[in-house]
């Protein structure tokens, strides 16, 4: 009696993540990365459509600079940084940000913050709110003086971007559970 050939060949493999083949670790690292795209997203939104149109002595609240800080200070300097420059873009091609100097600012300040507390701050929610103080009233102080250079706007109106600047500070403590929650999925970086 003959054998029969034992040779099968896989299986053809469904989707593309899956023909990837990623670990465990490597899939709850992308999870991460896709739920921070997913704030920074419905962030976005909420400011467009929702906190654009409230005006507080003609300021508005300033939400994706905030999470952006926010965020790249939790994950740390070197995934930070990355996030970083990746959510600027976003931001400036989502039409809301205050231009192109808004690629260049935010992650230079975001790595700034994020060195600086690293090197110098323990962990903690203190420091990483006054971490976001410092980065906010600079990125707004930043804008300011680069719209004045401009001559997008007049030297009358710097407590409009102070206000904005304190206003987006309200929403940092509302966002620091949730950045502890998403950066502890796949492993903490940087323990808070």
């Amino acid at each position: 009696m003959a054998r029969k050939n034992e040779f099968k060949p896989d299986r053809p493999y469904s989707n593309w993540f899956s023909r990837m083949m990623p670990t465990r670790t490597q899939r709850r690292h992308f999870l991460k990365w896709m739920l921070y795209v997913l704030v920074l997203l419905v962030l976005i939104v909420l400011q467009d459509v929702v906190f654009s149109r409230i005006r507080l002595a003609g300021a508005a609240i300033d939400l994706v600079p905030c999470a952006i800080f926010l965020f790249c200070i939790l994950e740390g300097t070197e995934r930070g940084s990355v996030f970083a420059l990746c959510s600027a873009l976003i931001y400036l091609f989502s039409g809301s940000s205050p231009g192109i100097i808004s690629l260049v600012l935010i992650p230079f300040i975001a790595i700034l913050t994020s060195v600086f507390r690293q090197a110098y701050l323990q962990k903690g929610f203190g420091t990483a709110m006054l971490c976001i103080i410092c980065a906010m009233f600079l990125y707004e102080i930043t804008v300011f003086l680069a719209g004045v250079a401009m001559g997008l706007t007049y030297w009358g109106r710097y407590y409009g971007f102070l206000i904005t600047a304190a206003l987006s500070l309200i929403a940092a403590p509302v966002l620091y559970p949730i950045g502890l929650s998403i950066g502890g999925i796949g492993g903490e970086t940087w323990k808070e």
